[in-house]
């Protein structure tokens, strides 16, 4: 990779930096003037009359297509500046290789090859299942004889919803066997339930209180498992968790890797710093930067995986061993904002159809029942028989219980499927797992 420019005060890097914010700032504030200015002028302007309505109608559509292209605007210029400044601090890391993810066949080779690869993150209890990954940045390289990935992605699932949005990291260590474990954070009885919920894969009863308190355990074997999680591990996972920042930092340890996910961590940087001079805040922002760049050796210190602190080893890390199932294949793209794609939209496709099949059964059940009461009420129980009204008011109460049924069904699988990432867990591992040849 070539070097990069150095980020001082000054620097030819800094000034095109600059002019590029002030460019980016000013498009906004033009593009934006469309929706503040138009839209208020398009409601005063029309009247009635044909030409003035077309002329209201213009500005209305101008202020939609302003505010478009506000956002991609301010979208555009995060990315583009995180992906220069990471080029800048990953180029005074010796080994190290940053890989933006507009450079789709770059970008996917890393993820796709090597002793780390995405596909390590299906079923171990970290994301929820997906078929494609929307790259926005890949760091990769060897640290200390440790092969490493860690990347800024978004996971989209077969339905096309996001599932995952954050950062994940891996290290080939070439130790542990077959099982899994995976620790996350303690969310309590409630949310511990609910995140293990379908799931069989049994808990690892933690020796030490601390630990219980902060840390949820799971395994597939529980030897091996209270092998791993030591005192000193969990101690080691502690400090990892405090330096990532991750609230709801999760690790899986599975077929001699360590599998990272940090939902939430974005590089980019805040949408609003396009306003401010660079010289206000790109130090902070650069050193937070290397604070992340700096993640991965870190990490590699935190959980003692250099070689030198491995009891005897003199080689480097042996190869991950395949993982017990077949992930299925995993798309790599380019990052992608998609709209109607996130949380969300995933809540109200799935909960929404739900919902109507249960409201109008509730309403063609309850009017059926209303009204056959009110006839059982005046003619009494010969009226089932008798009375011509009681098929169409039977066929109202089947539709009303088949249909609350059918809606709380679909409701019940929406919640069950939803941010499950330990539901593809058992006791004895992956559903149908096998090992590879």
């Amino acid at each position: 990779m070539a070097a990069a420019a150095p980020l001082a005060a000054g620097s030819s890097l800094s000034l095109q930096l600059e002019r590029q914010r002030a460019r980016t700032w000013l498009g906004i504030r033009i593009a934006a003037a469309f929706p503040v200015l138009g839209w208020p002028l398009a409601f005063l302007i029309g009247d009635g009359s044909e030409t003035r309505d077309s002329i209201g109608g213009f500005l209305l559509i101008a202020g939609i297509i302003g505010l478009f292209t506000t956002w991609v605007f301010i979208r555009d210029w995060q990315r583009g500046f995180a992906g220069k400044l990471l080029d800048v601090v990953a180029a005074e890391q010796p080994g190290l290789v940053h890989i933006d993810g507009q450079r789709q066949v770059a970008a996917r080779a890393a993820l796709t090859s090597g002793d780390i690869d995405i596909t390590a993150f299906q079923g171990v209890g970290l994301v929820e299942p997906f078929a494609t990954a929307q790259v926005e940045h890949v760091l990769s390289g060897p640290v200390g004889r440790v092969p490493f990935l860690l990347t800024e992605v978004r996971l989209v699932n077969q339905e096309g919803y996001q599932v995952f949005r954050g950062a994940l990291a891996g290290f080939a260590t070439g130790r542990g066997g077959e099982a899994i474990t995976v620790v996350g954070r303690d969310w309590g009885l409630i949310g511990n339930a609910v995140a293990r919920f379908g799931s069989t894969i049994e808990r690892v009863t933690l020796e030490d209180p601390t630990f219980e308190a902060i840390f949820e355990a799971y395994g597939t074997d529980q030897v091996e498992a209270r092998v791993v999680l030591t005192t000193t591990m969990l101690e080691r996972l502690r400090a990892l968790d405090t330096l990532a920042r991750g609230l709801s930092f999760r690790c899986a340890f599975a077929g001699g890797r360590i599998l990272l996910a940090f939902p939430g961590m974005r590089w980019r940087p805040s949408w609003w710093l396009v306003a401010r001079p660079l010289a206000g805040w790109v130090t902070d922002y650069r050193q937070w930067l290397e604070t992340l760049i700096r993640l991965p050796s870190r990490i590699i210190e935190v959980l003692a995986l250099a070689p030198s602190a491995r009891s005897g080893a003199t080689s480097p890390a042996g190869p991950a061993r395949p993982l017990a199932a077949a992930p299925a294949p995993v798309s790599v793209t380019a990052a992608a904002d998609e709209p109607f794609t996130g949380g969300l939209s995933r809540i109200v496709a799935g909960v929404g159809m739900a919902l109507i099949y249960i409201a109008s059964g509730t309403l063609f059940g309850g009017l059926a029942a209303f009204f056959g009461w009110m006839i059982l009420r005046e003619e009494g129980w010969s009226a089932i028989v008798g009375n011509p009204f009681m098929p169409m008011i039977a066929l109202g109460l089947l539709y009303g219980i088949g249909a609350v049924g059918f809606g709380a069904m679909r409701l019940f699988t929406f919640v069950r499927t939803w941010r499950g990432p330990l539901r593809g867990l058992t006791a004895s591992g992956w559903p149908g797992a096998r090992r590879r040849t």
